[in-house]
């Protein structure tokens, strides 16, 4: 079933109409762990554009393994001789590079850079990955017209390669997106809260949890907790039944 089969569910990023187009672009990648890592990167995103710049022979069973659910994007990855020739329906390439200080070219926060996009454009922006080793090459540098690095500490400034594509999709989408989505839709009134608060009072009572000699604020928790929990209307009713229940039990 998909996610728009089944509704919204809590962490879902809620799609706003974005009309910008993302392809991630591996320069050279050399271990199918890591090109089956990217795959399932782009597949938590919904990114589904994966191009090879003369990739090395790999074992695609190895990378599926890793891919989990971004397997397809494997299946249907195209490969390519040359950068220029991989990305030359972007309208804007980006390239990911960790060590500012021996370019030539200057470069941007990641960041920073997100906030100037414009999601609602209809365009094409490749994002270019260079090679486990070498990271991408001077060469490869005017082909993008900006040049991003990932913010991280000056003693181990780079990031693996699956780690600095997830990154920087995530970014992009969270962005991109209205916001997070949530999964509780019927929720329980103030009303519905409070009888149930009364109930778990009473039961504590019952029990011998709450008596004369209990701590004020033992009781001022106990009505924290039962009014603040993100409880759905059904589950308020089979809580209240569960407590009523406990309740009728407990009566001679």
């Amino acid at each position: 079933m998909s996610t728009h089969e089944k509704g919204t569910s809590l962490g879902d990023l809620v799609e706003q109409g974005a009309r910008l187009r993302i392809v991630v672009v591996l320069v050279e990648p050399k271990d199918p762990r890591n090109i089956g890592a990217v795959a399932r990167a782009m597949s938590n995103l919904s990114v589904t554009d994966l191009r090879l710049v003369e990739p090395e022979p790999f074992d695609l069973v190895m990378a599926k393994g890793v891919a989990c659910w971004g397997a397809h994007l494997l299946d249907n990855h195209q490969t390519f001789h040359s950068l220029s020739e991989a990305v030359s329906d972007a309208h804007e390439v980006v390239g990911f590079a960790s060590d500012s200080s021996s370019h030539r070219m200057s470069q941007r926060i990641l960041e920073d850079w997100v906030g100037t996009v414009d999601f609602q454009q209809e365009r094409t922006v490749a994002l270019v990955f260079g090679s486990e080793e070498r990271g991408l090459r001077r060469e490869h540098f005017p082909v993008c017209q900006n040049l991003i690095r990932i913010p991280s500490a000056g003693e181990n400034p780079s990031y693996n390669l699956a780690q600095s594509v997830l990154l920087a999709l995530y970014s992009l989408r969270r962005c991109s997106h209205t916001g997070i989505g949530d999964d509780i839709k019927d929720l329980p009134t103030s009303g519905q809260l409070e009888q149930f608060t009364q109930m778990v009072l009473r039961t504590a009572e019952d029990v011998g949890f709450l008596n004369e000699n209990s701590p004020r604020h033992i009781e001022d928790l106990l009505v924290n907790m039962t009014r603040r929990g993100r409880l759905s209307t059904r589950e308020l009713k089979i809580m209240t039944g569960l407590f009523g229940m406990i309740h009728r039990k407990l009566k001679p």
